[in-house]
This record gives structure tokens, C-alpha cells and sequence, in this order.
């Protein structure tokens, strides 16, 4: 781990007095080869040097590329003459917040993550061998503020290719501070993975398969090559079917409230029986484990989300910020208690894990008033 530490700490060296702002300016005023992309991802979005991180999240996605910009953007990529990525900015609510800057020294990609108004947050250097492939990535977790003596948390991928597949080695180096007196030092982890076409394999010890999953993109040549998932598929009748399957299995529970998860694409269900009106009852923090997800199928999650995105939906806030999604979602519950799947006095929420005031008007819409008085008067709306 030694070696890795010096490695990153070169890396921060060479670049800690280096005038980041005025190099952006120049580039961002005179580079007109741009992308843009939306979904708050990854740091660096579409872009991020090595693609372990975003494959370990298996359908969920680092956002998409936009061609029309009137309704905004997250991030802003800029290339070089021969299409090479030089520079990308990542936005926060509509603000500038990250600048990052890949610098490129023969094989060897040094990237700087850098904060506005703070200065060097997160960096990362990644080598290519002679055919252009990524054999070898460093990099400190991405949520830490690059610290030279304070790091605890040291990545490094590896890459090793056969034929059609792409041998991964995930290594997590742990260091122990000094002024953490006392502190278990950890050792060091390691997975290994492979890529086959768009699935992902997790290796045991004895690099035998003990899981796999689907991926958006498999490697060919060493370069990542996006697999879109089917998008003709009856994203929001399977929701209904499955919604079903759980309600039949849930049929002899007298459930005061069921609530729909919908703090992310990966939609769940859970429910409580508790009668009184108190907060135990209308906040799913108090409800037993009981949840139950609404998908099946891994590629399911995926396929909700292109077609909200290719709707105009914002992904990440379904409650709020995505009509289209939850007015098919009131009429599948609108349909499920006609056709006797949810009982009139049960209430049924659809929300996150924030209760807004569109998750009011929400229940106003596929409850009787009377069965969700206490929801209305816990949350000041009436």
C-alpha cells in the first residue's frame, strides 16, 4: 500500500499549486466540442476514469446523454481535437460544484477532482497498456476531501484481459491514521470479478462464481460498449401483476396502511397493522420489516428508468419531479381497490422517504378522506 500512497501523493504533489481556474477558463472559453448529460451519478458522470464503480451498481445508471440543454444539464464534458475527454463539470441544484481534469501523460491518465471555491477534493491515476486498455487504476474513496496524511481508504482496480473476458480485481487498502490511537487496523480486501458480454460474475477465493447479475455495457477490446436493456417491455402492467402476487400473499393481514416505496427505482411495498392514529402509524421508519420488492426481475428497475427518462422525468425524485410516473402509479392502485386488492379502509401511501406536500395530494387521490384524517393532520395539511 506504500507504493500506491506515493503514487497518489506524486499525483497531488505535482498538481496542489496548479491554477486550476484560469486553466477551466481557458478551456470552457474556447472549446466548443461538448456533451451534456443528465442523473447525478458518478463525480465525473459518463466520464469517470474506471468503470468498477458504475458496474458494481448493476442497473443503475451514471445518467445519460442529452442532446436538447433548455431544460438543463448535470454535467458538461469537453474534448480534445481527437474526441478525448479533457475536462467535465458536475452541477448541483443548477450550481457549478466539481470541475474534473484529466490530465494525460503517455500511458498514464492522471485525474484531478476539483471543488470549487475549495480546491482539490478527490483524485485518481489510471494506466493503459500498449492496445489502449485500462490495466491498472488507484484512486482514494471518492467521498473523502483528499487529505495526504489523513487518507484511511486506498482503491485499486486491476484489469487483466482474455479472449472475451475481462478479469476485475477490486482491492481495498486500509490505513490507520496515526492520531487514531487504539484503532483495529484492517487489512486489506480484495474481489475478484469478471465480465462476460453484460453480465458481471463476483469470484470466491477460488475465483468460482458465487453470484452474477446484468450489466449495462460489456468490455470488448478493453472499451466499454453500452448493452441497452429492453425498453419494450409493459413496464407499469408487470408493477400491477407483481403488485398483485404480493397483495394475494398479504391477503389474510388486516393492514391498516400500506406504503409504496418510491425513494428509488428499486420499488418496494411494506405495511403495518397498527390502528391508532399516532406517528408509529404513518411514518414507514416504525414499520416492521416487512417490505417486499415489487421487481423480480434485475432488469426491471433499468427499463423504468429509460422509459421515464425518455418521458422527460426526472429519475431521481419520483414524487415530485415525475407526473408521468405517478399518475400510472394512481391508477394502478385506483384499479387495484376497485378490483378488491386493497380494501376502502386501508389507506395506501405513495411516496419517498420525505413526505411533501405532493405526497399529501397523492393520498388525497387514491384514499377516502376519512381514512387518511391522521396522515393529513400529522403532516399540517388539510
Amino acid at each position: 500500500m506504500e507504493i500506491i500512497k506515493q503514487e497518489l501523493y506524486d499525483v497531488y504533489v505535482k498538481y496542489k499549486d496548479f491554477n486550476f481556474m484560469n486553466y477551466y477558463c481557458e478551456i470552457s472559453k474556447n472549446n466548443t466540442n461538448n456533451k451534456y448529460s443528465k442523473g447525478l451519478g458518478f463525480i465525473a458522470g459518463l466520464y469517470e476514469p474506471s468503470y468498477v464503480d458504475e458496474m458494481r451498481c448493476a442497473n443503475a445508471t451514471i445518467g445519460k446523454e442529452i442532446k436538447k440543454i433548455d431544460r438543463g444539464y448535470d454535467y458538461k464534458y469537453y474534448f480534445d481535437e481527437n474526441d478525448r475527454i479533457i475536462l467535465s463539470e458536475k452541477y448541483l441544484s443548477g450550481k457549478l460544484r466539481y470541475i474534473n481534469f484529466y490530465f494525460y501523460v503517455d500511458n498514464v491518465l492522471e485525474f484531478i477532482n476539483y471543488e470549487v471555491n475549495e480546491g482539490i477534493y478527490s483524485l485518481s491515476k489510471s494506466y493503459y497498456d500498449d492496445n489502449d486498455r485500462i490495466c491498472r487504476h488507484l484512486q482514494i474513496e471518492i467521498f473523502n476531501k483528499y487529505n495526504p496524511s489523513d487518507n484511511t481508504i486506498y482503491i485499486e482496480h486491476l484489469f487483466k484481459y482474455e479472449d472475451n473476458i475481462t478479469h476485475i480485481a477490486l482491492i481495498t487498502h486500509y490505513h490507520t491514521p496515526q492520531w487514531l490511537i487504539g484503532e483495529k487496523k484492517k487489512k486489506t480486501e480484495i474481489i475478484n470479478m469478471k465480465i462476460v458480454d453484460n453480465i458481471l460474475y463476483h469470484l470466491d477465493d477460488n475465483l468460482n462464481v458465487k453470484s452474477f447479475y446484468p450489466i449495462r455495457f460489456k468490455i470488448v477490446n478493453g472499451q466499454k460498449v453500452n448493452v441497452p436493456l429492453p425498453k419494450r417491455v409493459p413496464i407499469f402492467k408487470i408493477i400491477k401483476e407483481n403488485l398483485i402476487k404480493i397483495l394475494e400473499k398479504w391477503n389474510n393481514i388486516d393492514k391498516s396502511v400500506i406504503w409504496i416505496n418510491c425513494e428509488s427505482l428499486d420499488l418496494e411495498i411494506q405495511y403495518t397493522t397498527l390502528k391508532e392514529d399516532n406517528e408509529e402509524k404513518w411514518n414507514i421508519a416504525f414499520y416492521d420489516a416487512n417490505e417486499e420488492k415489487i421487481f423480480d426481475d434485475l432488469k426491471h428497475p433499468q427499463v423504468l428508468e429509460d422509459l421515464l427518462f425518455n418521458s422527460g422525468c426526472n429519475t431521481d425524485d419520483l414524487i415530485n419531479e415525475s407526473d408521468y410516473f405517478v399518475k400510472k402509479m394512481i391508477k394502478i392502485i385506483r384499479e387495484l381497490r376497485k378490483e378488491g386488492y386493497i380494501t376502502e379502509d386501508t389507506a395506501v401511501i405513495l411516496s419517498d422517504l420525505e413526505i411533501s406536500e405532493n405526497t399529501v395530494n397523492i393520498a388525497k387521490k387514491i384514499n377516502k378522506k376519512e381514512t387518511i384524517k391522521g396522515f393529513i393532520e400529522d403532516f399540517g395539511m388539510q
